[in-house]
């Protein structure tokens, strides 16, 4: 039992902490850096431009940002959104042993029947 009460804290929290995680977001903050050519052909770089990237659909899909205090938000939503699923999955782990445990549980009690011996009688006639 030791087990189940010890598995049953860490349920409860790993719950709690999920719901501190509001503000959540998949993918990440990149930095875009631009080639450009000027009128006497000279080649020279602009940027770096911060760009919010993430997949949706099969299809990555990139968004500019626009200043760094958006950039430092944009950034602790994604570890936030890595930490939840992190959560998430070891809150799997622990449903699936708390399972186990029930499971080993309910065959501990669940004892096979053993047939009891009828005693002959004897016929009184």
């Amino acid at each position: 039992m030791k087990s189940s009460v010890r598995l049953e804290k860490r349920r409860q929290e790993l719950v709690e902490e999920l719901d501190q995680l509001v503000y959540v977001r998949r993918g990440s903050v990149v930095e875009q850096r631009v080639k450009a050519t000027d009128a006497q052909g000279h080649s020279y770089e602009r940027g770096p431009y911060p760009i919010y990237s993430f997949k949706e659909r099969g299809k990555t899909v990139s968004r500019r940002l626009h200043d760094q205090q958006q950039v430092q938000r944009y950034r602790q939503q994604i570890h936030d959104g890595r930490r939840f699923q992190e959560v998430v999955a070891e809150l799997l782990r622990v449903g699936e042993a708390l399972s186990d445990v029930a499971m080993e549980t309910d065959t501990v009690k669940k004892t096979p029947h053993t047939k009891s011996r009828r005693t002959k009688r004897s016929s009184v006639g």
